[in-house]
């Protein structure tokens, strides 16, 4: 089993990585023009499956730093998120604000259903890694 959940894990990586560019497409053009950053303190730490995928790539655990919820995230930059797209908790990877929604509609062209595709394909892996239990905990 870890085996096939390790391999499970590096697919789901790869497919972060695949998709990143592609939202940083859309977030380039959208995020720096934003008056409410959306990033909060309280979406930088990870949920239960988060742990299992960042386990089964054998990488060490990662807590929160117990700074208030509502604080900007602690690994966002001018530049956006300090954390590479497959490293951070998967909701900040699915989460697309109103403005940044309007603006991936208004490309209903191949590049937005290349990221529905990887997004859907990136669900169904995190699903399948989260039969398990956490593994160093």
């Amino acid at each position: 089993m870890p085996l096939q959940r390790e391999a499970l894990a590096l697919r789901l990586k790869e497919l972060l990585e695949e998709v990143s560019p592609l939202i940083e497409g859309y977030t380039s053009e959208v995020c720096p023009r934003c008056r409410d950053v959306c990033c909060r303190q309280r979406h930088a730490s990870y949920e239960e499956d988060d742990l299992r995928y960042i386990s089964a790539l054998g990488l060490p655990l990662q807590g929160a730093a117990g700074r208030d919820p509502d604080e900007p995230c602690e690994h966002l930059s001018d530049r956006g998120c300090r954390r590479p797209r497959w490293l951070r908790p998967f909701r900040c990877t699915w989460y697309f604000c109103e403005q940044l929604l309007e603006r991936m509609t208004e490309d209903a062209g191949r590049p937005y259903r290349r990221v529905v595709g990887l997004l859907r394909e990136a669900m169904e892996l995190r699903r399948r890694l989260s039969g398990g239990p956490v593994e160093g905990r």
